[in-house]
């Protein structure tokens, strides 16, 4: 079988129950090369990444973003793939996606999200808001294909430490002209969720939020965290999904909390600079 022109790059940090499963099945598509981009990891995860490329890079506790682009700046295909650390993808994904990036002349294809598991009231409930997010907002970074030229135009801002490089990114891809789209392709996110993995993820997030904030100005909506909460929670409402409401009402709490944090650490790295 003839390797596609892609690159795939796997960004990982402390990843070290998920990621041999997500690089076998990287590898089972067959990219002409993977590139491993390793957080400073304080477990196996650079161990068991050499098992599959030795391609493995450090981003030097510089963050995700920064981590995205290094992956980028080494890739020498036509074509990227960047893959989540606890994805797994089936058989063909990544050639289908190439080929609809091309018929649609997208620059950023997305696959869609399932769950490995919905075990949990708070697995089944995000699993929800992931579908709706993505029929609305296109695109993304988890697990999609790109043209290398166009990541390399838009790049990846490495003042975006935390999270938030993938809502940056899409950002500045629409603002150039650019369209994104959801595959047919569907992959699995091997992330387990309890309401204590659901706390600590939306306040990560929440955290990275300022900095966003700083970049585009405090009248996006869209990371405001108390503004999100109250959408959702008149989302479930209006369509009498009342049993989403402790969902989003958790996850809106604590991606607030997260936000404060956030501005909180902005005030006080902004302090200590003078």
């Amino acid at each position: 079988m003839h390797s596609l022109p892609i690159s795939a790059i796997v960004v990982a940090r402390n990843a070290e129950r998920t990621v041999a499963g997500c690089l076998e099945w990287v590898q089972r598509n067959g990219p002409a090369e993977i590139i491993v981009v390793d957080g400073v990891s304080s477990d196996r995860t650079a161990d068991i990444a050499q098992l599959y490329t030795s391609k493995i890079y450090s981003d030097a506790g510089r963050g995700v973003s920064f981590a995205h682009q290094l992956g980028l700046a080494q890739a020498t295909q036509p074509y990227i793939a960047y893959v989540d650390a606890d994805i797994i993808l089936p058989d063909a994904a990544l050639a289908t996606m190439l080929d609809e990036m091309k018929a649609g002349g997208f620059a950023n294809v997305q696959a869609g999200l399932v769950p490995a598991r919905s075990a949990t009231y708070w697995e089944r409930t995000q699993d929800w808001q992931v579908k709706v997010r993505q029929s609305r907002y296109p695109g993304g970074l988890s697990a999609c294909v790109l043209d290398k030229r166009v990541a390399l135009e838009i790049g990846f801002d490495p003042t975006i430490r935390i999270a938030g490089d993938d809502i940056d990114f899409l950002y500045r891809l629409k603002s150039a002209g650019y369209t994104a789209a959801i595959s047919s392709v569907a992959v699995t996110h091997m992330h387990r969720l309890d309401f204590r993995g659901l706390v600590r993820q939306k306040f990560w997030y929440g955290r990275a939020k300022p900095a966003l904030m700083r970049k585009y100005g405090p009248w996006k909506g869209d990371l405001w965290a108390p503004a999100v909460m109250v959408y959702w929670l008149a989302f479930c409402i209006i369509r009498g999904d009342f049993n989403l409401i402790p969902y989003s009402l958790v996850a809106g709490l604590a991606d607030t909390a997260g936000m404060i944090k956030g501005l909180f650490e902005m005030t006080g790295n902004k302090a200590a600079a003078k």
